[in-house]
């Protein structure tokens, strides 16, 4: 490794191997003869998201093989992928694909106008806009993808092809091993399978979008995300066909380099934080940058004081599985170890109660059976509700790395930044005076067992109509925002 951890000191170790990782997964294909460009798109780019958490563990394993051993009993339960097959009948198949390819086809020449804005990918964040834009301009959607839309029109998509081009996904595949080795990375045995698998999913999905947008022609596309699979396929297949993407900000900044790249010919940004993130570590440049707020933000108000009230504490999870863990300074034990400081602190508080809202992707299973044998488990509930339910009645939010805490301080809540991890946090919530801290054990407890004597509510709801402002740009007008700028792009 390029690290010695005997002559730096740890925290110059961890953010050293962070860093490292990302490099490594930025420019592994500078060091192999494999190509990585096919049909007019750049694959080194596409597979960039399939190598944070791969890389991440690799070095984990490396450097902190005893630990690992939590995460590797985690690995050994996941199912591992095999690639695509054939189909058994190829006749049959060919002429159902080539049949769902025309009726694309026919659903395109009957549009009302070939200026259309086609959502190729649901998220929640686009609903609002979506449903905005359909009722005066000609929008587009896959079946099914939006629910209660009356006004947008819907497109049948072609199939995917039957089997990758296996020579394409194996050259790929050796590249990035190949690649991977300059920077002494080895990937786990299990992770080279997994990988080779999602690889050919790529190429498969990719195909599919490259034909999906040459016959739908749209003017743009619009997206939740642009860099990962598979909406950033949607994008760089887009500027292979000359059409223009906007994406749209679904969530704050909750990992270190993941986010710094921009790909999307157009994007609009919660606040400036994000503006100046892109502009000063993307390698490419977009056409368009705009501040716009989150148009989800519209019905809330800005937070004057503190509301006191509540009857648990509520703490939103982010994802901890080993998937989910995208440096080498990441763990996910973490999960655990949070949950493990809240029942020490609620044994200390006989009054007190907790609710745990997990991210969807994180590891359920693994606090309940926690809590199965805890105890305290029945002063503790894993709720199923949405976050926005259950935030009025909290008296305080544990947020982790999440836009959870942004969207507590909407409520007036108290926010305790818990982040285990050895690296700095991604957001600043405590240095902007808009949350207190809960950076170990310790830390933690001590922020909840103080909470009644906090003197001092003014100054932090001051810090948290700072940190709203600086992060989601709040007027109550992101909707019009958003909604002119796509206008604008359809408009050219």
């Amino acid at each position: 490794m390029p690290v010695e951890c005997s002559r730096i000191d740890q925290n110059r170790v961890i953010a050293d191997l962070d860093r490292f990782a990302w490099d490594a997964i930025c420019d592994w294909s500078k060091h192999t003869q494999a190509r990585t460009h096919y049909n007019g798109i750049d694959y080194a780019e596409l597979s960039r998201c399939f190598l944070w958490d791969k890389v991440a563990r690799a070095i984990r394993k490396q450097t902190h093989p005893k630990r690992f051993e939590f995460e590797q009993a985690l690995l050994d339960r996941r199912p591992i992928p095999n690639l695509p097959t054939p189909n058994p009948n190829q006749f049959k198949f060919w002429l159902k694909r080539s049949l769902t390819a025309l009726q694309t086809w026919q659903d395109a020449r009957s549009l009302s106008s070939k200026r259309i804005l086609y959502v190729p990918h649901a998220h929640p964040t686009l609903q609002t806009i979506v449903r905005t834009l359909a009722r005066t301009l000609p929008v587009v959607a896959p079946e099914n993808a939006f629910d209660q839309i009356p006004e947008l029109q819907t497109i049948r998509l072609p199939l995917c092809g039957d089997s990758p081009r296996l020579a394409q996904v194996n050259e790929l595949h050796r590249g990035i091993l190949e690649g991977l080795q300059a920077f002494a990375i080895a990937l786990l045995p299990e992770d080279i399978v997994v990988l080779r698998a999602q690889l050919a999913q790529l190429f498969l999905r990719t195909e599919q979008i490259d034909r999906e947008l040459s016959l739908l022609r749209p003017a743009a596309i619009l997206v939740f995300a642009d860099n990962h699979f598979p909406v950033q396929s949607y994008v760089l297949a887009a500027r292979k066909h000359g059409i223009k993407s906007i994406m749209l900000q679904h969530g704050l900044d909750c990992e270190h380099y993941c986010l710094d790249e921009a790909y999307a010919d157009v994007i609009s940004v919660w606040g400036k934080s994000r503006l100046q993130r892109y502009q000063t570590q993307s390698s490419w440049q977009p056409e368009q940058i705009q501040v716009n707020g989150n148009p989800e933000y519209d019905s809330f108000s800005l937070p004057h004081q503190i509301d006191l009230a509540g009857c648990y504490w509520l703490w939103a999870t982010r994802p901890h599985c080993p998937e989910k863990c995208y440096s080498p300074s990441r763990h996910p034990q973490e999960g655990i170890q949070i949950l493990e400081a809240l029942l020490t602190a609620l044994a200390r508080l006989p009054q007190a109660r907790l609710v745990i809202k997990p991210h969807p992707l994180d590891q359920i299973d693994l606090y309940q059976s926690y809590l199965d044998e805890h105890c305290l488990a029945d002063r503790v509930a894993i709720s199923t509700e949405s976050v926005r339910s259950l935030l009025p009645e909290a008296t305080v939010v544990i947020s982790e790395d999440s836009t959870i805490g942004l969207e507590a301080m909407f409520f007036g809540k108290i926010v305790i930044h818990a982040h285990f991890a050895a690296s700095e946090p991604v957001l600043p919530l405590v240095q902007y005076g808009a949350a207190l801290p809960g950076y170990s054990p310790q830390m933690l407890q001590t922020a909840l067992q103080t909470l009644e004597q906090l003197s001092d509510t003014q100054s932090l709801a001051a810090g948290q109509r700072r940190f709203i402002q600086e992060f989601a740009d709040y007027t109550g007008q992101a909707q019009e925002r958003v909604t002119a700028m796509i206008r604008g792009v359809l408009d050219q």
